[in-house]
């Protein structure tokens, strides 16, 4: 039997979905017991395995440099994804495990001239699972590997589609120091050396014994299932979480929205009584000028009555004074008439006719004198 360490039973600070999250146990367990001074991983994703080896190096004070390899676009097997996947494992990565560890965006073949041979004490291939290209990555990393490292596969277990580490396992652990899991779609571990930590060297032997094997295979799973039952019940806590602050914010931006509206609505009002009070203002102007123009109306119609009456009185007045005339022209007329009559009466008479000589002379005399 293997021995336990009080780090195997920690809990992962890192919850993520992950099929590797079953395993986080061992690798906690892994790196106690192996104790490396340089750690790779090819296929990192959102990063499950490979904070869980940061978080224990970083718990245990290890002098140990990390290197998660992966471009963070995906696979075939794996999906293909966005760039929320990469942002997301940096912004968790980086203020815990910068001092130490880095993201290399790269692809795997691309990556391997920046390690020199020999250099490399744990490597972890999860990548693109079909037998070529694990095959391919154990391959070409192979000289970058100390002496007595130690390479993780993961799905060792899966037989569908085209995956075939399980192939490929099969060829590479026959000779060599080893020990699967059948949990979480499989982990394969391997020594390439034969010199280990005394931790590690039982865990090996185990692999080579029924009873060993099947307690150690036991004790990992029950461990994966209870981290991983932790890891599904934080991540339905952090997504109710989420649902809640998007309800949250929701409500708050309804509010916002709602009080917007009101104030919106108060402001239209505000408006409109003020154009109610400039149109009663404008109304009572109108009013005022309207009651003006009727005064004023009637003070000329009460002028015009007065010039009215006036002029009626005037004409009243010239009518009497015509009536006089007229009495006056009548009078005048009949008078007229009396002396024509009276004239007429002394014209005809005879003491007229008598006399006639007299005032002849009269009239020759004057102009005889002149």
């Amino acid at each position: 039997m293997i021995p336990f360490t009080s780090t195997t039973f920690r809990f992962p600070d890192l919850v993520t979905p992950s099929a590797w999250v079953e395993h986080v146990p061992f690798m906690f367990w892994l790196i106690d017991a192996l104790r490396p001074h340089r750690f790779v991983e090819l296929g990192t994703h959102a990063g499950a395995s490979y904070c869980a080896a940061c978080q224990a190096i970083e718990l245990l004070g290890l002098h140990c440099s990390c290197y998660a390899i992966d471009t963070w676009k995906g696979d075939e097997h794996a999906g293909y994804y966005d760039e929320k996947v990469y942002h997301d494992l940096a912004a968790y990565h980086a203020p815990k495990y910068a001092a130490f560890s880095r993201l290399v965006r790269s692809t795997f073949d691309a990556a391997v001239d920046h390690f020199e041979d020999a250099s490399i004490d744990l490597l972890h291939i999860d990548g693109l699972h079909t037998y070529d290209a694990v095959r391919h990555d154990f391959e070409t990393w192979r000289p970058k590997l100390t002496q007595n490292a130690v390479v993780l596969f993961h799905d060792t277990n899966v037989r569908e589609r085209d995956f075939a580490v399980s192939r490929f396992w099969g060829e590479v652990s026959a000779d060599r120091p080893h020990f699967e899991f059948l949990h979480g779609h499989g982990l394969g571990v391997l020594g390439v050396g034969d010199n280990y930590p005394k931790a590690v060297a039982s865990l090996f032997a185990a692999g080579e014994e029924e009873h060993g094997r099947g307690a150690i295979r036991a004790a990992f799973a029950h461990l994966g299932q209870v981290v991983a039952h932790f890891s599904d019940t934080a991540h339905a806590t952090r997504r109710t979480e989420a649902t809640f602050v998007l309800t949250r914010e929701e409500w708050h931006r309804q509010m916002e929205q709602r009080g917007s509206q009101i104030t919106a609505l108060l402001a239209e009002r505000d408006q409109l009584a003020a154009r109610g009070r400039e149109r009663e203002v404008q109304s009572a102007l109108d009013r005022k000028e309207w009651q003006l123009q009727i005064e004023g109306r009637d003070a000329k119609i009460l002028q015009a009555n007065a010039q009215v009456i006036e002029k009626a009185e005037e004409i009243q007045v010239l009518k009497e004074k015509l009536s006089v005339a007229v009495a006056d022209r009548e009078n005048a007329r009949s008078e007229e008439k009396r002396l024509h009559e009276i004239l007429g009466a002394v014209y005809s008479s005879t003491s007229w006719r008598v006399t006639a000589p007299l005032r002849a002379a009269k009239r020759l005399l004057t102009t005889l004198g002149k």
